[in-house]
């Protein structure tokens, strides 16, 4: 008489093959690692917009920094403008929560107006030749921003 021979399946807890257990295992393995890569890209992206909103923030006080300089400049050669003789001294203005230092100087035949305005940690500086020439008609020249 010939034997038969049953293959047994080795069940786990759950009822399934071992086979189909590590199967089941290997896929969550492999989701996790999904999850997790995908989280780090979103993350990264996260990070890259938060850090071009700050620089984009930054650039727009720098130019209303820069424009209150500006400001200071034109409001310098309005006053030397008016009055010649008032080449000497400063004066302070508050911008739109800027400060605004202008100084004026006489360098050579020219008055020397220079505007440094401030908020928080940025400053920006600007410099202007003012002056009359023999038939009192205003000039200014040299228009630069210093670094």
């Amino acid at each position: 008489m010939k034997k038969k021979y049953f293959s047994r399946k080795i069940l786990d807890k759950r009822g399934l093959s071992t086979k189909a257990s590590a199967e089941a295992g290997q896929a969550l393995i492999i989701l996790i690692v999904a999850i997790a890569v995908a989280l780090l890209v979103l993350t990264s992206a996260v990070l890259r917009s938060i850090d071009q909103a700050k620089l984009s923030a930054r650039n727009k006080l720098g130019q209303k920094v820069y424009y209150a300089a500006e400001a200071g400049v034109e409001y310098g050669l309005i006053k030397t403008m008016r009055n010649p003789s008032s080449c000497s001294g400063s004066d302070a203005l508050t911008l739109d929560s800027a400060t605004v230092n202008i100084t004026y100087s006489i360098a050579g035949n020219n008055c020397q107006i220079t505007s440094k305005a401030a908020q928080g940690s940025l400053i920006k500086k600007i410099e202007v030749l003012a002056s009359y020439d023999s038939g009192w008609v205003f000039n200014y020249s040299s228009w630069s921003e210093i670094p």
